[in-house]
């Protein structure tokens, strides 16, 4: 799985990327500490699926939500928050999951894992559709 991480916090962002690196299953393709790097590497690397910081600077988390939904082909989009509060808002925003920053690691994979298999199953189907 493709996978594009955004997060205002560098040391946040090299930490999960350190973490996910751990895992044959998923690709770190890039990672952004701003709205515009985000939506430019998302359009660049088509990836499957988005984590980010409810808390990117550059645009509101809503217009950020819109604008990645918008790119080809629609990558899965789940938010970090700090503030478990925000989950419900950001999922009526239009996210695909909400995670709380204070989760424990293994949950986060283990979520990360279930789109895994989701996307792979989409990836087939469509396959089968073509042939």
């Amino acid at each position: 799985m493709r996978i594009i991480l955004a997060d205002h916090h560098e040391q946040a962002l090299q930490a999960m990327k350190e973490l996910l690196e751990e895992y044959e299953v998923f690709e770190c393709i890039g990672g952004a500490v701003d709205a515009q790097g985000l939506l430019q590497l998302a359009e660049d690397k088509a990836p499957d699926l988005v984590l980010v910081d409810r808390e990117l600077p550059g645009s509101s988390i809503q217009v950020l939500i819109d604008r990645l939904h918008a790119i080809q082909p629609r990558p899965t989009i789940v938010v970090m928050s700090s503030n478990c509060e925000y989950g419900r808002v950001l999922l009526q925003a239009g996210a695909d999951a909400f995670i709380s920053n204070a989760d424990d690691p293994d949950w986060l994979l283990e979520k990360l894992y279930k789109y895994a298999k989701q996307i792979k199953i989409k990836e087939e189907a469509n396959r089968n559709n073509r042939a």
